[in-house]
C-alpha cells in the first residue's frame, strides 16, 4: 500500500494530522512512534522481550492523552505513582499474550482486510472515497513510515478480532433475559416509619462539662486550617505575544520571507504501475508495458491489469496529488521531471520495486496577496516573535530565579515581568476552580518545603508547554487552634443532635419490637409517621434511594412473615421498615426492550468472558517482571 512514501514530518501540522488518524482499536491502538532508545529489559513474556522503550512511549502517551483532557489540571506527579507504572506494563504483557495466543490459534489479518481497513479509515478518505495522496502526506509528515503504520494496524486488528471473537462466544438466553426482566421488573410491598431526630433535639439538654470535655478530646476538629500566599512570576507566549510591537514594514517583511505559508506549493498528480521482485524480470514486465501503451492501450487499463500495488492499481494507479518532499526520491524526480500531463517516464528503480508513472494533472502554486492575509501575517508574526521570546527567557528565568532565590525582584525586574500576588489558599488549593492556586502544581509548590520553611523561590512549574510560573512565599498562616468560647456553640448543638439521634435509635428499637410480636405500628409511632405498605418499584422516586437500596438487598418474607430492617438515614433519622410480599415483574417489555437489555447481558457476559480468557492465558504463560527499570 505506497509503501514508496518518505518519511517525512511538517511541525506543527504534524500533530494536528496525528489527531485526524483515528482507528479505533479495541484495546491498545497504535501506541506513539517516538523512538526512545534503550536496551534495559523491564519484563519478559514467554522468552519475548518487552524493553524499557516500548514502556516508555507507552507511558508518555498516557500522559499526553490525560494532559489532553485535565487541562490546566494536569499533574505529571500523578502519573508517577508505581500503580499507574504496573497498569501500563500489564497492558503491554496482555497484548504480548493475546498476539501469541491468537497466532496460536491460527488468526491472522490478510492483506486484503489490512487494505480494506485502511481504504475504509475517514482519514484517509476524500468525499468519501479512498485518496492516495491523503494517505501519502498524512503519514510521510508524522514521520510514519508505512510499513511502521501497517504493521502495528494490523497487530492490532488481529488483537481486536481475537478479542471479538472470545466475546462473541458468550450466547445470552431468552430464560436469562427474562430471569432479568423479573427481577429489573420486580416490586416490593413494604411500610416504614420514621423518627425524626430533629424532632428530639428541643428535648435535650448538653452539660457545660460535656461541651468542654469534648473540646479538649477533639482539639484537631476545631483547628483554623493553615494558609499561605505567593508572590510569582509566569512567561506565556500568549502573554509574550500581545506585548509585541508591531510595524507593517515587520508584517511586509515576514510575509516575503515565508511566503511557502501563504503559496500553496506546485502539485502533480501521477498514476503508477508497480512490479515487485527481480530486476531483470521486472523491467522485461514493464518493457511488454510501455510497448502495449505505445500501441494505444490505456495506461488506467494496464495498472489495473498489471500493477501489484494493491491500494492505487483499483484506481487505475491514480496515487493522486502530491507535493515534493513527500515521495519516494526516486520516483519525485522522474514525476517532476514530465512535461506534459499524459507522458510517461522511463522505468524507475525505488527500493520498492519498478515503476512506470504517468502525468495526469499539474496544478501551480496558489496564494493570497499581503492584504487579505494581512491579519493572518500578524498572528504568525506575534507568535513566531512570541516564541523565540519565550524560549530565551525560559532559559533566563530557570537561572535568575535559582542565582537569586530570596525574592522575585531581580528575575522580573530582568525579563520585564510583572510579580502578582495571589490570594490566600489552603493545601487543598483554591476549591472554587479559579486563580492560580487552582492547578495543583502550584499548590504543590507552595507548601513544598523549599519555597514554605526554607523561603527560597520554587523551580520552575510548567503549567502548560509555553506557560511557566515561578513563586515566593509572601505570607504563611500556620494552623492554629480555634478558641474554646468560638467553636463551643456549635459542639453544643453537634452534642445535642448525636444524643438526638441515640434516643431516636432507642426510641426506634422498641417500637420494631414491639411490631414484630404483632403490635399496631400506627399506634406506635407518632402522628404521620407511619407510611402504609404500598409496592414500589427498584426506581420509584416516592422514596429516597438509602431506603430502595436496603429494601431490595432483604430476603424474600416467608408466607404470613414479614421481614424487617432499621437504620439511621444520613439526615439522622431513625427508619423502620417492614417487608411484607416481593411480586415479580411481568414479562411484557417490547421486542426492542428485550434486545436491549441482551445487548446489556451480553456485554456484562463477554467483557468477564474476556477477562477470564486473558487471565488463563496469562496464568500458562512465564512472565518476569523487573520493577527496577519501571
Amino acid at each position: 500500500m505506497l509503501h514508496f512514501i518518505r518519511e517525512r514530518a511538517q511541525g506543527w501540522v504534524a500533530w494536528f494530522i496525528v489527531g485526524l488518524i483515528t482507528i479505533p482499536f479495541a484495546l491498545w491502538g497504535v501506541n506513539s512512534y517516538i523512538t526512545a532508545p534503550s536496551d534495559n529489559i523491564i519484563a519478559t513474556v514467554n522468552g519475548e522481550s518487552i524493553k524499557q522503550g516500548e514502556y516508555q512511549r507507552s507511558l508518555q502517551s498516557y500522559r499526553d492523552q490525560m494532559r489532553a483532557r485535565m487541562g490546566d489540571a494536569f499533574d505529571p506527579s500523578l502519573f508517577d505513582s508505581m500503580t499507574v507504572k504496573e497498569s501500563i506494563l500489564d497492558e503491554l504483557i496482555n497484548k504480548k499474550l493475546l498476539l501469541s495466543a491468537g497466532f496460536d490459534l491460527g488468526q491472522r489479518v490478510s492483506n486484503d482486510q489490512l487494505n480494506r481497513m485502511i481504504q475504509s479509515t475517514p482519514a484517509f478518505q476524500k468525499d468519501g472515497q479512498f485518496d492516495s495522496e491523503r494517505y501519502a502526506i498524512m503519514l510521510a509528515r508524522i514521520g510514519l513510515t508505512p510499513e511502521r503504520y501497517e504493521s502495528e494496524l494490523r497487530m492490532d486488528s488481529a488483537i481486536q478480532e481475537l478479542t471479538a471473537n472470545v466475546k462473541q462466544s458468550t450466547l445470552v438466553s431468552d430464560a436469562a433475559v427474562n430471569n432479568l426482566l423479573r427481577l429489573e421488573n420486580q416490586q416490593r410491598e413494604i411500610a416504614y416509619g420514621v423518627i425524626p431526630a430533629l424532632a428530639l433535639v428541643d428535648t435535650i439538654s448538653v452539660e457545660a462539662g460535656e461541651i468542654e470535655t469534648y473540646y479538649d478530646e477533639h482539639t484537631v476538629n476545631y483547628l483554623s486550617p493553615e494558609r499561605v500566599t505567593v508572590d510569582y512570576v509566569e512567561l506565556s507566549i500568549d502573554e509574550l505575544s500581545k506585548a509585541i510591537e508591531v510595524t507593517d514594514a515587520d508584517l511586509q517583511s515576514f510575509y516575503v520571507d515565508n511566503e511557502e505559508l501563504f503559496f500553496g506549493p506546485e502539485q502533480r498528480k501521477a498514476s503508477h504501475i508497480l512490479i515487485e521482485g527481480d530486476d531483470v524480470a521486472a523491467r522485461a514486465t514493464l518493457e511488454q508495458i510501455k510497448t502495449r501503451l505505445a500501441q494505444g492501450e490505456l495506461f488506467a487499463d494496464l495498472a489495473i491489469e498489471l500493477s501489484q500495488d494493491v491500494g492505487s492499481a483499483k484506481q487505475g494507479g491514480d496515487v493522486g496529488f502530491f507535493q515534493r518532499d513527500v515521495m519516494d526520491v526516486a520516483f519525485e524526480k522522474a514525476a517532476f521531471s514530465l512535461v506534459n500531463e499524459g507522458d510517461v517516464s522511463d522505468i524507475v528503480k525505488t527500493e520498492f520495486g519498478h515503476h512506470l508513472i504517468q502525468l495526469t494533472a499539474v496544478t501551480s502554486a496558489k496564494g493570497k496577496g499581503f492584504v487579505e492575509v494581512k491579519s493572518e501575517v500578524e498572528s504568525l508574526y506575534r507568535n513566531q516573535q512570541a516564541e523565540n521570546e519565550f524560549f530565551e527567557k525560559a532559559d533566563q528565568l530557570a537561572n535568575l530565579s535559582f542565582e537569586n532565590p530570596d525574592d522575585l525582584d531581580i528575575t522580573a525586574e530582568e525579563l520585564n515581568l510583572e510579580v502578582k500576588t495571589s490570594t490566600s489558599f489552603l493545601r487543598q488549593g483554591n476549591t472554587s476552580g479559579s486563580g492560580i492556586a487552582a492547578n495543583r502544581k502550584i499548590v504543590m509548590a507552595a507548601f513544598s518545603e523549599d519555597v514554605l520553611v526554607n523561603n527560597l523561590n520554587s523551580a520552575v512549574i510548567e503549567l502548560g508547554k509555553t506557560h511557566l510560573v515561578v513563586l515566593h512565599k509572601n505570607k504563611h498562616t500556620p494552623a492554629s487552634q480555634l478558641p474554646f468560647e468560638s467553636v463551643s456553640p456549635a459542639i453544643m448543638e453537634q452534642l445535642r443532635f448525636e444524643k438526638a439521634i441515640a434516643l431516636a435509635t432507642e426510641q426506634g428499637d422498641a417500637i420494631l419490637e414491639r411490631m414484630k410480636v404483632g403490635e399496631n405500628p400506627m399506634m406506635l409511632f407518632a402522628e404521620n409517621n407511619w407510611n402504609e405498605a404500598v409496592f414500589y418499584s427498584r426506581d420509584s422516586d416516592e422514596l429516597s434511594q438509602q431506603v430502595l437500596e436496603r429494601v431490595f438487598s432483604m430476603a424474600k418474607p416467608s408466607v404470613n412473615e414479614a421481614e424487617y430492617l432499621s437504620f439511621i438515614a444520613t439526615n439522622g433519622n431513625y427508619i423502620a421498615v417492614k417487608l411484607s410480599a416481593i411480586r415479580d415483574g411481568q414479562n411484557d417489555a417490547t421486542d426492542e426492550q428485550r434486545d436491549g437489555l441482551a445487548s446489556h447481558l451480553a456485554r456484562t457476559y463477554s467483557d468477564s468472558e474476556l477477562q477470564a480468557f486473558i487471565e488463563s492465558v496469562r496464568d500458562e504463560a512465564t512472565v518476569e517482571v523487573f520493577n527496577k527499570y519501571l
